[in-house]
């Protein structure tokens, strides 16, 4: 998704830095409208399964530290704490993502109002 995004910012920088007619201007709005809301989509998408997945990963940190506090560390027990390790990696990559996401989709947003802007002058 990251290499999506960015692929399309290139395409759309390169298209809004020429002389583009009305036509042309008005097909790319309606192209970048589309893909804005595809990439909103995604991103929605993303922060519904960042919160469920962090919410889990949170109750499982809990169950380890309650574990920890009543035995100790416990060598059977080594299996829980490689999950406990992965689950906190793996938030904080996706949190990483998301954050990449937020800040391109939002980045985006500008776009919208060259394209108003040289639709409204000619």
């Amino acid at each position: 998704m990251e290499d999506k995004i960015r692929e399309y910012e290139k395409f759309i920088e390169k298209k809004t830095s020429g002389n583009l007619g009305i036509i042309e201007r008005a097909k790319l709005a309606e192209y970048h409208k589309e893909m804005v809301t595809n990439f909103q989509h995604e991103r929605l998408i993303h922060m519904i399964v960042m919160f469920f997945f962090i919410a889990v990963t949170l109750g499982v940190l809990v169950a380890f530290s309650y574990e920890i506090y009543l035995y100790g560390f416990v060598l059977e027990m080594i299996p829980f704490y490689v999950l406990v390790a992965i689950m906190t990696i793996l938030s904080a990559c996706y949190v990483k993502h998301y954050y990449f996401l937020e800040n391109h989709v939002q980045g985006l947003y500008k776009y919208n109002k060259i394209l108003r802007l040289g639709k409204n002058k000619k």
